[in-house]
């Protein structure tokens, strides 16, 4: 399949003033990095020192060298520009508001320590000789066959599936499941390439039944995709939806 022309808003597309926006959120993220010495060229508009202070309260008495560590870990699977494009969409363009949910984004990945706990650690759990109720949990997941990746949609997005049937709220708790859909989402960033940098998320509900019914784990997914990984799912589709599923 050939890749399509990239989309609105993203690289390759971008409008001079999306650029200048683009270069100020970079600006500010470069401040709470700890460098301070910039070419006055880069910065096209005069930026407000007093957000820059707030910024700097929102990531509290972690160092700047924390800070760029947990910036630089999130960029990782991606063009730096890209991921800095996402948050500005999902604001609107608005430069603040789309950087301080970015840094938000970073403090709770710190605090979640998806690098280490998510990224690193993985799968690779299942290795350990002594694994604790959750690494059982986490791996029963995968073992389940429950969701995996398919190829690509009409519009080129990634497509991942999940067969709604195989999930049973009893069997893992409720923090085994978020460190599996975590996982998972960051793995998908890994496999999202340019130009379409959004994914299709494909429900099965084929066999489902009110037992697989799992409100807090659709609330995590809700969640995570709008507030830690925004424009990142492109589509959500339904297949074979039950009757419970059906409007009046």
């Amino acid at each position: 399949m050939s890749e399509g022309p990239s989309s609105p808003g993203t690289l390759g597309s971008l409008t001079p003033q999306e650029d200048r926006k683009l270069q100020e959120a970079w600006i500010y993220l470069l401040h709470l990095c700890g460098v301070e010495a910039l070419d006055e060229n880069a910065n096209p508009s005069k930026l407000n020192p007093d957000y820059t202070i707030k910024l700097r309260q929102d990531v509290g008495e972690r160092s700047p060298e924390s800070f760029r560590q947990g910036l630089w870990s999130f960029i990782s699977p991606e063009h730096p520009d890209a991921l800095v494009l996402r948050f500005l969409r999902a604001r609107k363009w608005d430069v603040e508001k789309g950087v301080a949910m970015l840094v938000s984004a970073i403090i709770w990945r710190l605090e979640r320590n998806i690098a280490d706990a998510i990224i690193y650690a993985g799968e690779g759990v299942g290795l350990k000789k002594d694994l604790s109720a959750d690494d059982e949990g986490f791996i029963a997941q995968y073992r389940s066959g429950k969701s995996y990746v398919h190829a690509l949609d009409r519009e080129n997005r990634l497509v991942y599936i999940i067969r709604a049937r195989l999930h049973d709220p009893k069997l893992q708790s409720t923090e085994a499941m978020k460190t599996y859909i975590l996982h998972n989402i960051e793995s998908l960033r890994i496999l999202i390439k340019p130009p379409t940098d959004k994914c299709c998320l494909v429900f099965d509900m084929t066999g489902f039944g009110l037992n697989n019914m799992d409100y807090d784990v659709i609330q995590f997914l809700v969640s995570v995709f709008e507030a830690r990984y925004p424009e990142t799912l492109g589509v959500v589709i339904i297949h074979n939806a039950p009757w419970v599923f059906w409007g009046p």
